[in-house]
C-alpha cells in the first residue's frame, strides 16, 4: 500500500498538544497546508516565515479557501480572519511537535538518508516490506524539516505496522531534529557524496553529518555503506549496532556480486541466488542490497524477498527509458551529483545503426568549493562513454573546457530555450541522449519541449 488518508485530528487536540487557547467551535481536521495556493477546506494553515515569503500574508487567502485555522506565530499582531489562531513560540515547531505526537506509540519507523539514493531505497524497503506488513512511505522526496511532519501528519493513519520515512539535510542538527520527530527503529545511510555541499567543508564532515541518522536512542539497527567516508568513525556514533552492505567489498555483512547476469548476495554464512534482477544501473543494486538488509532485520524470508524484486519500480526520472521520434532518451534528470552523472554515463546504452551516444548535462548546484572540480572530473569521465556533449548552466564550464581541450564537440548554453532549439536542430533518429542536471535546471521538460 502507499499513504492512506490522513489521521483523525480536531482543533481541541491540536490546542491540548501546542497548549494553546481553546477554540470556540469544534472541528475536525481534514490536512496541514503550509502553502497557501494549495489550501483545501477544513485544513489547518501553518503560517512560515521564509527567506521571501511569510505565511503570515496569506490568511485572508486561505480562509477564502476554507481553512478552518492557522497556527501563527505569537507576536502576530494582525487580522483573524474569522478563523482560529494557534497562537505559538514558532509554528515550524509547533507543526513538528504535532507529528512527533501522532507518532507516539504507533508504526515501527525505519529513516532512509544518504546523499544519493535515498527514495529509491526507500521505495525499495517499502517494497519489500509490503510482502508482510502494512507498509507507508514518504510521497516522493519529503524529506525536509517541513516535508516529513506534513507527510507523517497529511499520509499516515497510524495503523500502519510499519513507516519508512525519507529524511534529509542542508546543514548539521537537520536529521538529529528529524529523528527526534520520527524515532526509528531502523536507520539507514545509502552513501555520502558531495551534493548540498556548500555548508561543508570535507567529504568526511558530509558523512558524519549524515551519521546523525542513527543518534536517537530508540534505534536499534543501523544500515550503512561499507565505502562510505569515515566508515569506521560512523560505525561507532550512536548506542545501535551497525550493519554494513556493499557491492566491492567482500568484508561487508552484506554483498552483492554479478556473475553471468545472474546476482547472488552473501550474507549471514550463506550465498543466495536472486536470479537476474532487471535494474538499471548498478547503483539500484547497492540501493536493493540496503533494502534487503531492513526486510532481515525485519523476519522477511529469502523466498519473500524474491518474490518482491520483480515489482520493484524506480521513482520517476530516475534511469526512465522514453523514446520520441527515433530518438531513445534516458531521462535521469531528477536530480545530479558526480557519482550519479557517472552511473547514468554508464548505464546508458550504445546507439545503433548512425546515432550517436550524446550527454545532455545541466549544472550541479550546491556544491560549493567542490564545484569546478566535480564538474572536471565529470567533464573527463564523459569522454570515454559519449560522442557528443550538451551544457546548460555557468558552472559547467570546467566540463567544456575539459572538452574542448579533447578536440570533442561540445556547447554550453545559459538558457534552456537556446539547449532546445540546438537540440531540434542536431539530434537525428538513432541517438541516444542522456538527460542529467540538479532539479533547478528542469531538464526533463526538454522531453515536452521537443
Amino acid at each position: 500500500m502507499g499513504l492512506a488518508s490522513m489521521r483523525i485530528m480536531t482543533l481541541k487536540q491540536i490546542a491540548k498538544t501546542l497548549n494553546s487557547s481553546l477554540p470556540e467551535v469544534e472541528g475536525v481536521v481534514k490536512g496541514f497546508c503550509v502553502d497557501s495556493r494549495l489550501t483545501k477546506k477544513n485544513e489547518v494553515f501553518v503560517a512560515l516565515r521564509g527567506e521571501h515569503v511569510d505565511g503570515h500574508a496569506y490568511l485572508n487567502e486561505v480562509k477564502q479557501k476554507g481553512a478552518l485555522a492557522a497556527i501563527v506565530d505569537q507576536n502576530y499582531q494582525g487580522p483573524v480572519f474569522g478563523m482560529h489562531l494557534f497562537r505559538t513560540e514558532n509554528p515550524l515547531l509547533a507543526l513538528q511537535m504535532l507529528a512527533q505526537k501522532c507518532l507516539e506509540k504507533t508504526s515501527r519507523v525505519v529513516a532512509v538518508t544518504g546523499s544519493i539514493g535515498k527514495t529509491t531505497t526507500k521505495e525499495f524497503i517499502k517494497t519489500l516490506l509490503e510482502q508482510r506488513y502494512v507498509t507507508a512511505a514518504s510521497q516522493g522526496n519529503s524529506n525536509s524539516q517541513v516535508g516529513l511532519p506534513l507527510t507523517v501528519l497529511n499520509h499516515t493513519t497510524g495503523t500502519e505496522d510499519i513507516l519508512v520515512l525519507e529524511m534529509g539535510m542542508t546543514e548539521p542538527g537537520q536529521l538529529s531534529t528529524l529523528v527526534n520527530i520520527a524515532h526509528p527503529e531502523v536507520s539507514v545511510l545509502t552513501t555520502a557524496a558531495l551534493v548540498h555541499a556548500c555548508r561543508f567543508e570535507t567529504l568526511k564532515d558530509i558523512a558524519l553529518t549524515k551519521a546523525e541518522i542513527f543518534s536517537h536512542s530508540h534505534t536499534r539497527l543501523g544500515v550503512v555503506d561499507r565505502e562510505i567516508e569515515a566508515y569506521e568513525t560512523i560505525a561507532q556514533i550512536g548506542g545501535c549496532k551497525k550493519i554494513s552492505f556493499s557491492t566491492v567489498s567482500s568484508s561487508a555483512d552484506y554483498h552483492l556480486e554479478t556473475v553471468n547476469e545472474e546476482v547472488r548476495l552473501k550474507t549471514e554464512g550463506q550465498s543466495i541466488s536472486l536470479g537476474k534482477i532487471c535494474l538499471p544501473g548498478r547503483h539500484n543494486l547497492h540501493n536493493l542490497l540496503a533494502a534487503i538488509a531492513v526486510a532481515r532485520y525485519f523476519e522477511l524470508t529469502w523466498n519473500e524477498i524474491k518474490q518482491a524484486i520483480p515489482f520493484l519500480k524506480l521513482p520517476e526520472r530516475r534511469l526512465q527509458f522514453v523514446q520520441k521520434g527515433g530518438i531513445h532518451f534516458l531521462n535521469d534528470s531528477y536530480n545530479a551529483s558526480e557519482l550519479s552523472i557517472k552511473s547514468a554515463l554508464e548505464t546508458l546504452p550504445n546507439a545503433t545503426g548512425k546515432g550517436y551516444k550524446i550527454a545532455v548535462l545541466g549544472s550541479m548546484m550546491e556544491l560549493g568549493h567542490f564545484s569546478d572540480e566535480c564538474h572536471q572530473r565529470v567533464g573527463e569521465f564523459a569522454l570515454n562513454y559519449v560522442d557528443k556533449m550538451y551544457c546548460l548552466g555557468a558552472e559547467c564550464l570546467p566540463i567544456v573546457e575539459v572538452w574542448k581541450k579533447a578536440n570533442r564537440p561540445v556547447e554550453l548554453f545559459m538558457e534552456r530555450s537556446e539547449l532546445i532549439s540546438s537540440l531540434k536542430k542536431n539530434l537525428k533518429p538513432s541517438d541516444v541522449v542522456l538527460l542529467k542536471g540538479s532539479r533547478s535546471k528542469e531538464l526533463w521538460k526538454i522531453l515536452e519541449e521537443l
